[in-house]
């Protein structure tokens, strides 16, 4: 009897971290396949904006559609400002300096709640990051928090984003940088 209770809990964690299921509560359940083996970085300064893309595709791997809430940085000083995070369709984003938001209308941005995946399919959108550092520094940027809603429940999962980013003072009279639209 205790190797069935084992075998059973055992599965029930199989199935958890497989995103069979999200956690107790709304908690942690991956519905997005997770990306490692990556890292991207990029110099900048202190009056640039920084616009990270959420790197490939967010690939559902659950039998449902699955809808985004929101999405956030984990861990970060308090020198990082997140100015915003929004979607666009198509386009893939990996870091550009300057503010897409206000440069490059032919990439129109929309709310993350717009983004919904179908079952088993990679998704259209592209989930980009504003950010802002007040301070020089070296900053690394790990993983980003994903809240969802998929087959009526509300969960969240990590996503490994594995930026760096260098940060230098900006001399007085510096304007933004701005690479181009992609």
């Amino acid at each position: 009897m205790k190797l069935i209770r084992l075998i059973g809990l055992g599965l029930t964690a199989v199935l958890m971290v497989m995103g069979c299921s999200s956690g107790p509560g709304g908690g942690e359940g991956v519905v997005f396949a997770v990306h490692t083996g990556f890292l991207q970085g990029s110099t900048n300064t202190t009056v640039d904006v920084v616009d990270i893309g959420v790197p490939w595709d967010l690939y559902n791997v659950t039998a449902h559609s699955v809808r985004l809430r929101a999405v956030s940085l984990v861990s970060v000083p308090g020198a990082v400002h997140v100015l915003n995070v929004y979607a666009h369709q198509g386009m893939g984003v990996g870091i550009i300096e300057g503010d897409l938001l206000k440069l490059c209308r032919q990439y129109p941005p929309y709310p993350l709640t717009d983004v919904l995946v179908p079952p088993h399919s990679d998704s259209t959108w592209k989930v980009v990051l504003a950010i802002t550092f007040i301070k020089p520094g070296r900053y690394q940027l790990g993983r980003v928090k994903i809240y969802y809603t998929t087959n009526g429940h509300q969960g969240w999962q990590y996503q490994n984003l594995n930026t760096i980013i260098y940060v230098k003072a900006a001399r007085q009279g510096t304007k933004p940088e701005f690479s181009g639209c992609p």
